[in-house]
């Protein structure tokens, strides 16, 4: 019946369906402060370290990267999407004075933990930060 028919096209979508939004996604995140670093942890499950990107400029941490769906299916029925792909970013205001020169970050387990050591004086310089693993 018409009513199925528009019922399996609602709840049922197909993997043709662009789950990659052109609106980068965010990754959930924890940020913390210790005696002497600032901490933030990521969810990034699902990617390797080599597509992360980790930038600091202008006291702003920029994590960003693509998460692909390598999926064999060609066509499949979903009950429930909830994992996003495609571009991520996500923007992290660091509000103190930081070694940027000292940020390190590590990827374990679908993870990507951020160390940001504080300092005494501002740092204003854009760095990329290698992701170790």
């Amino acid at each position: 019946s018409s009513i199925e028919k528009l019922f399996e096209e609602f709840f049922f979508m197909t993997k043709n369906y662009d789950f990659a939004s052109s609106t980068p996604w965010q990754p959930p995140a924890d940020v913390y402060e210790t005696g002497k670093d600032i901490i933030i942890k990521m969810a990034v499950s699902g990617l390797k370290p080599e597509d992360i990107s980790v930038v600091f400029s202008d006291h702003i941490l920029t994590v960003s990267g693509k998460r692909s769906d390598d999926s064999t299916h060609q066509k499949v029925c979903f009950y429930q999407v909830e994992i996003r792909y495609g571009y991520f970013e996500r923007k992290i205001k660091i509000p103190k004075h930081i070694d940027a020169n000292n940020i390190h970050a590590t990827y374990e387990n679908g993870f990507i933990l951020i160390t940001v050591p504080k300092a005494d004086k501002a740092f204003n310089s854009t760095i990329s930060i290698k992701i170790t693993y």
